[in-house]
């Protein structure tokens, strides 16, 4: 089974233990310390529940840490000592390219501990399997790569770099909701739930109750509903308590698309074995009067 890690922050240390103390469906806990006021590092770990994994996101990768790069290593640092049982540490930190301030010797001394990770929001950067093997080489225990979709088949590519091992594998955004729900069929070592902290992440709850998170198994059977507002639908709801009643190893899940074709490519990709398909002025017409109301069989 596939551990969920919920993130979990607040603009003060009251709101952020307040938030990491209600996070009690995870088997993680990521604690995004950039924008907390009078950070306490020691307080943010003492009496956690979970493992944590600390992340103190700069600006320039999409955080809200507007110190220096000394004050933020420092941060990491002193997780470090306190416990943590890993830190994130930006890929472009690594050695120091987004500030001339380099982190690699927390890197190399707690390689185990260290989430190298990459955060594109701006789409799939071509450059992504060299990007994953340059991660790879710093040492860290686990690679994290997070990429901006409008496409669900863009989130296939992921699947490559995550069969290597060792990596978190996910597409923001609403199209990119797939990688997280069926993150143990992308491959990926943990994924993340949340508030909405990052682009497409929803919380853990509903991820596991709604969305049945905990039974996708290498062998489960996918189906789901495909929508260009499929995340506000209630079949998946209807459909999990199904599946679990008559003790069916199959999980229904929310594929938003806003082109057909782009589900057709994700789905032979993925496995998934039938659909229900809502009515989108987007869809061709002649997709939709195959599709419409159907279930359609892909296997």
């Amino acid at each position: 089974m596939t551990p969920l890690c919920e993130t979990v922050t607040g603009r003060s240390m009251a709101e952020l233990l307040a938030a990491r103390d209600a996070a009690v469906s995870g088997d993680m806990v990521e604690l995004r310390l950039d924008g907390v006021a009078n950070l306490d590092v020691g307080r943010a770990l003492e009496g956690r529940r979970v493992p944590a994994i600390v992340t103190c996101r700069a600006m320039w990768e999409g955080g809200r840490f507007d110190g220096s790069e000394e004050e933020r290593r420092s941060i990491l640092a002193a997780a470090l000592e306190r416990g943590a049982e890993r830190i994130d540490v930006e890929w472009r930190a690594v050695d120091g390219h987004a500030t001339g301030v380099p982190f690699r010797d927390l890197v190399a001394a707690n390689h185990e501990r260290i989430v190298v990770s990459s955060h594109d929001f701006d789409g799939v950067p071509e450059d992504l399997e060299s990007r994953a093997r340059a991660m790879r080489a710093t040492g860290a225990g686990t690679i994290k790569i997070a990429v901006s979709v409008n496409r669900a088949s863009q989130t296939l590519c992921l699947r490559t770099i995550a069969k290597d091992g060792g990596a978190v594998v996910i597409g923001m955004g609403e199209l990119g909701v797939p990688s997280r729900l069926l993150a143990g069929r992308f491959g990926s070592a943990w994924t993340y739930a949340g508030d909405g902290i990052a682009p497409g992440q929803i919380p853990a709850r509903q991820m596991i109750d709604d969305y049945a998170f905990r039974r996708v198994s290498p062998s489960t059977r996918i189906f789901g509903v495909v929508s260009a507002n499929a995340l506000h639908s209630l079949s998946p709801v209807m459909h999990n308590a199904a599946f679990e009643a008559a003790g069916i190893d199959a999980v229904y899940v929310p594929l938003p698309v806003h082109e057909f074709s782009d589900f057709l490519s994700f789905a032979e990709e993925m496995g998934v074995e039938g659909v229900s398909v809502t009515t989108q002025p987007r869809f061709p017409v002649g997709q939709m009067e195959y599709a419409r109301s159907h279930m359609i069989r892909l296997r």
